[in-house]
């Protein structure tokens, strides 16, 4: 009778072996209690970066000159160049940046948690 060739994979959903081969995971999996729980340590983190009080425009309007640097020659020459051509107020309007884009990160994955448990209820059927 011969060497047979081995009966090809089937798949009860009818796809074809190579393309289910494309579906295999890498062993990640979402859970959307871990992404919350990231979500609010970083909302912790953030509230470290924000002093009570204090608007993302009044850290923009810092403007620090020499004298806050100290009075030994470095730190003379570092405040005249930090507060030259208002680089104290870039640094204010950068850290403002950032801390508007910490707030984004921390919206997008509390979203992304909706997202996820929303799908995993109706995909239980619930």
């Amino acid at each position: 009778m011969g060497n047979q060739e081995p009966e090809p994979r089937t798949d009860p959903l009818g796809i074809p072996p190579h393309t289910a081969d494309k579906f295999q995971g890498d062993g990640r999996v979402h859970e959307p209690s871990v992404m919350r729980s990231i979500a609010a340590a970083m909302s912790k983190n953030l509230q470290a970066m924000e002093k009570p009080g204090v608007s993302g425009r009044a850290l923009a309007d810092v403007q620090p000159g020499a004298a806050q640097f100290g009075e030994w020659i470095d730190a003379k020459v570092f405040g005249s160049t930090a507060g030259r051509d208002g680089a104290g107020q870039k640094f204010g309007q950068v850290y403002a940046e950032f801390v508007k884009a910490y707030k984004s990160v921390i919206a997008a994955i509390e979203a992304s948690a909706a997202n996820h448990a929303e799908a995993d209820t109706r995909n239980e059927g619930g």
